[in-house]
């Protein structure tokens, strides 16, 4: 009988890690969690691993697994955009404690460690990663390379989704789960699981009319978006209805977007996405980022929640200006300046509280499945047992329940239990 222990993501979204134990040890994500009051790690893996596996790159899921490899010589499967991206993530995690004066957990050369024990896996193909265990990542339609992990072990079938949507989305086609034939157990998240998300295209047509009418009268739109999967998509749609206005792009998204374009094999329209970044300026020093705040632009820039990044290069010419905007179009973690600002109008700017008399707008963008989705997705795959992970508390058992209801036999993981499936 295969064992679960929920190391992180347990009634919480973030940290995201769960030993498997069927003989073999595997590892699914080894993550961390980012709050305004530090880093919160996943619990310790005190046993000896056969493998780890990473579903996408999100410091979430992927942000302690080189803390991982200063204890142990396992390797580790991932799609190769997916180690791409963590590394720029993990270099970064790296920067910022040195800047903040913090222990990131980890070191430049378990990072190389990481990187030379880990063994890059495409979509759809097969993988014996144990004599006995073996594994088949498809695509996820989360950010590139993202997957849901098909997992065959001794005594069961697992399918553990990492980040997903069964819609399509700007970038990428639906979750890829017609194409498992077996799942006994299914690990899944359930971030929105208690609501859906409006219409996609209605969302890109109310986003555009809101950021050109900005434009037409003379302000500038502040575009704070995650660097890896959002700023991409954000500028893929500006391009895509022609919005008639310069567009600046800044920050870490830079360098996401470029692993996005040597993998256009993981996109659903590379082409759309190349000629979008084309025709942007690329902020690379002070004088561009002085050209940005002199004519009415748009400027898409990190960090989506607002907590520090390029964004700050900005703020000061943009939050006192009536006629711009500042627009987000990401999930607010509580008490981050970005759902400060949505709640309350402030801002900390250099220390100094102020009120925002910029309009303050948020669009739905997310990359995760709503309940709808995931109650689509469990219906596909009919396991016997359903895992609710990566869901606040509230959140997994409103969903727990929607499972149940749906005649499956629904589990809500805690913290550092140990649990039979």
């Amino acid at each position: 009988m295969v064992k679960i222990t929920f190391k992180g993501a347990s009634q919480e979204v973030g940290r995201s890690a769960f030993l498997l134990d069927d003989g073999d040890k595997i590892l699914l994500d080894y993550g961390v969690k980012l709050t305004p009051n530090g880093i919160e790690y996943p619990l310790p893996i005190k046993t000896n691993l056969n493998a780890a596996i990473i579903s996408h790159a999100h410091l979430d899921h992927s942000g302690n697994l080189p803390h991982l490899f200063e204890e142990t010589n396992c390797l580790s499967y991932m799609t190769p955009p997916t180690l791409d991206i963590a590394k720029i993530l993990w270099f970064d995690t790296l920067k910022i404690a040195g800047l903040e004066g913090m222990d990131a957990k980890f070191s430049k050369e378990s990072i190389a460690k990481a990187e030379k024990f880990t063994f890059p896996i495409g979509y759809d193909k097969h993988m014996d990663i144990t004599e006995s265990s073996s594994v088949v990542f498809r695509n996820a339609g989360h950010i590139v390379g993202s997957a849901i992990t098909e997992l065959h072990m001794p005594n069961s079938s697992i399918v553990y989704t990492g980040d997903f949507r069964y819609t399509e989305t700007r970038l990428h086609g639906p979750a890829q789960l017609e194409k498992i034939r077996d799942c006994d157990v299914l690990i899944t998240e359930c971030t929105y699981g208690d609501r859906d998300h409006p219409d996609r295209k209605e969302t890109e047509k109310r986003f555009v009319e809101s950021v050109q009418e900005t434009i037409d009268r003379g302000g500038k739109v502040l575009l704070p978006a995650f660097a890896v999967g959002r700023s991409q998509e954000i500028l893929d749609v500006l391009n895509e209805y022609k919005v008639n206005a310069p567009v600046f792009f800044d920050g870490m998204g830079q360098k996401v977007a470029e692993i996005y374009l040597k993998n256009p094999s993981y996109l659903k329209n590379p082409k759309m996405l190349a000629k979008a970044l084309q025709r942007v300026n690329w902020v690379r020093n002070a004088k561009l980022r002085k050209q940005a705040q002199k004519e009415p632009c748009i400027i898409v820039c990190t960090s989506g929640m607002m907590q520090g990044g390029s964004v700050y290069a900005y703020l000061p010419q943009i939050y006192n200006d009536k006629s711009s905007k500042i627009i987000l179009s990401g999930f607010q973690v509580d008490e981050t300046p970005g759902k400060i600002l949505m709640e309350t109008g402030k801002l900390d700017i250099d220390g100094v509280n102020v009120t925002v008399k910029a309009g303050i707008e948020r669009y739905d963008f997310s990359a995760h499945a709503g309940r709808e989705e995931l109650l689509r997705a469990i219906n596909k795959l009919s396991p016997q047992k359903v895992v609710c992970v990566h869901g606040d508390a509230e959140v997994t058992k409103k969903f727990a329940k929607a499972v149940k209801d749906e005649g499956y036999i629904a589990i809500i993981p805690e913290l550092g239990k140990e649990m039979e499936l």
